[in-house]
């Protein structure tokens, strides 16, 4: 009694800590295929913010301690790149994409903490999936990373690579939440063409890992009007740079069953099509088990419809992005207001920027207000200065650097996936 008494003290003081500090108290429990399974404490006020915490805390400590059972104990994280590694941390909440959906449980009961609860939660997660983007962002050796079971693809190596998002299709008046719930044989052809993508060294982001996350953070239903319009946003917020929507048509006959997926993929700023086709397997089987039959076509036909995904997007490097550029409400400025050394207005400045920066000089601007100037598309150049991949949160740091130290415009932004807000303040 004396002991556990003492740990309860020890506990209390040791944890008096801010709901956003990572504990790093997590263990590796096991592989299976390219996921892993971790147990994960985390702390808060809230049954939420401690799920939330014991996530971000597996990935920290995977990032910078290291953790037994995964590359040797050994911290993933070998070269640094803080707009990379800030991004699992921050608002922008990349860590999403790699927990699998459901998996994240509580074990055992919460301690208390000061004024404090700590939960340890089971949390599986996409690790071959993490290390392949990590390996894409040069934030690690590859030699370093061991124990991790390979899975054999088609070499990619030198290829540019679209994190996409599988989505299933949609009839009118139908909404993707309602399709994962209700259909199941939707369900499973979106499963089964997201799992041939990550197989072929493909970062995904899971549509219902999505659903659930804003939905948390009730963005999902302030931004719903309607279910075409909800969606849109769902997609533009993703952080996914292509969406790839599915149906299925199911063909049962005595003599053996198949199933054809109809696949589209669209550059998801754009909305441009990059790939389209019907997989449709020649050869029947005796199951008809959907699941198994989704993996026959997706085996068939998947890798011939993500090399046009690939040829077609970004065929000269770069990604798309929304970009926006909007006055604060305290601000004393507007966009035809002199600003700068040479006293141009601030919408030439802008404009005159995004133009010499977009890559190879693409981008399209929507308009210009006293209030706002909005670009519907800026191409993003694939690299940055350092050699590093660029996203949209750096193009953005990029953007609020030059304002600031070159042109004495104080700023805010904020990344959403795809789209960069900037606010003049």
């Amino acid at each position: 009694m004396k002991k556990y008494f003492i740990l309860s003290i020890f506990l209390t003081l040791a944890f008096l800590v801010r709901a956003e500090e990572y504990l790093d108290m997590a263990t590796f429990v096991s592989t299976q295929g390219g996921s892993a399974l971790f147990q994960s404490t985390g702390i808060g006020e809230k049954a939420k913010d401690i799920e939330e915490n014991a996530q971000k805390s597996l990935f920290h400590q995977l990032f910078y301690k290291g953790i037994e059972g995964v590359n040797d104990g050994k911290p993933l994280v070998v070269t640094e790149n803080k707009m990379y590694t800030n991004s699992f941390f921050n608002e922008t909440n990349r860590y999403v994409a790699y927990v699998v959906p459901n998996t994240v449980k509580p074990v055992g009961k919460a301690i208390k903490a000061g004024n404090n609860k700590m939960v340890t939660y089971q949390i599986t997660i996409r690790l071959q999936q993490l290390l392949n983007d990590m390996k894409r962002n040069k934030v690690y050796s590859e030699d370093d990373i061991a124990g991790v079971e390979a899975t054999e693809v088609r070499e990619t190596e030198g290829l540019v690579l679209p994190t996409i998002i599988v989505v299933p299709y949609k009839r009118d008046g139908e909404s993707y939440s309602k399709i994962l719930q209700s259909d199941y044989d939707r369900r499973i052809a979106v499963s089964s063409v997201q799992n041939g993508l990550e197989k072929r060294n493909i970062t995904t982001v899971d549509l219902q890992g999505k659903i659930d996350a804003v939905a948390r953070r009730a963005a999902y239903e302030q931004n719903a009007g309607t279910a075409e319009s909800s969606d849109k946003q769902l997609l533009m917020t993703s952080g996914a740079d292509v969406y790839v929507t599915v149906d299925i048509n199911k063909d049962i006959k005595p003599e053996g069953s198949r199933v054809a997926l109809i696949l589209k993929a669209y550059e998801t700023a754009s909305g441009n099509i990059l790939a389209s086709q019907t997989a449709t397997p020649v050869r029947r089987f005796s199951t008809t088990a959907v699941d198994a039959l989704c993996k026959h076509t997706v085996d068939g036909y998947l890798q011939e419809f993500l090399d046009d995904i690939v040829e077609n997007f970004r065929p000269a490097g770069g990604t798309r992005v929304v970009l926006q550029f909007a006055i604060g409400a305290s601000s004393m400025m507007t966009m035809n207001t002199p600003a700068g050394a040479h006293g141009y207005s601030l919408s030439n400045i802008i404009r005159q920027w995004v133009r010499k920066n977009a890559y190879q000089g693409k981008y399209h601007l929507q308009g210009v207000v006293d209030e706002s100037i909005i670009f519907d598309y800026v191409t993003i150049p694939p690299k940055d200065t350092d050699g590093l991949h660029m996203d949209a949160a750096q193009f953005a740091f990029i953007i609020e650097q030059y304002l600031k130290e070159d042109e004495g415009v104080d700023c805010s932004t904020r990344v959403d996936g795809n789209n960069i807000l900037i606010t003049i303040e």
